[in-house]
């Protein structure tokens, strides 16, 4: 039986649940994400707050959240457009995160939790049963999640805080895409097992040296 995990919200860890502000930002930020709103679409508060029934003091709030994650740009007065990014542009958010990793990973190696260990353990199961379903939009959100939680873990604000525009940006460019670099989803789910034992074996540089090789792996199959 495949394995069950229920993906966190994206920065759910520092946001106050429920809020109508959140709810309005998860819908826009799942439909950008999967490009129901295509890149420069034009977002206005008024119309918004109409389709969603509310006033305009929440959908300012899950604008703005938006727009910290770059998947929105402000060009005039309230008006926000979904913000684009070329493949060189991509390319170059995936370095930068590459370097985020390496030293997120680090130190979640050192000090990671059996908890935590077993969410880890459950992601990794989740982007097998992913594949095996034949399921790559799955794959890949339970994919940036393991990332994710990796920058979140270990216990530096700083890094989360660079990582997550990066996030946000890659998520919607490999889910846009992931028909067409990933045709085999079974080599990418297994990608991420030998990170997984470098972390629980608690081996920094050895999870450094991982984490380094799937990104570049990953971002080679983007260019074959």
């Amino acid at each position: 039986m495949p394995t069950k995990y229920t993906l966190h919200r994206s920065l759910r860890h520092t946001r106050r649940l429920g809020s109508l502000a959140e709810q309005v930002y998860t819908a826009l930020r799942e439909r950008i994400i999967s490009r129901d709103l295509a890149p420069d679409t034009r977002l206005t508060e008024l119309d918004i707050a109409s389709d969603f029934g509310t006033s305009q003091g929440p959908v300012r709030d899950a604008l703005q959240m938006l727009e910290q994650e770059c998947l929105l740009e402000r060009r005039s007065g309230r008006t926000m457009h979904v913000t684009t990014a070329t493949k060189d542009e991509i390319h170059g958010f995936s370095m930068v995160r590459k370097t985020i990793e390496q030293i997120a990973i680090k130190k979640t190696a050192e000090n990671i939790l059996d908890d935590q260990l077993k969410v880890l353990k459950d992601l990794v199961k989740a982007m097998q049963d992913a594949a095996a379903n034949h399921d790559g939009t799955s794959l890949v959100q339970y994919d940036m999640e393991f990332h994710r939680l990796i920058c979140q873990w270990s216990g530096s604000p700083v890094l989360v805080g660079a990582w997550i525009p990066l996030y946000s940006q890659i998520q919607r460019f490999i889910l846009e895409n992931h028909r067409t670099y990933f045709a085999n989803l079974n080599e990418l789910a297994d990608s991420h097992q030998p990170i997984l034992d470098a972390i629980e074996s608690h081996d920094p540089e050895l999870a450094s040296q991982l984490v380094q090789e799937h990104i570049d792996y990953v971002w080679k199959l983007k260019q074959e």
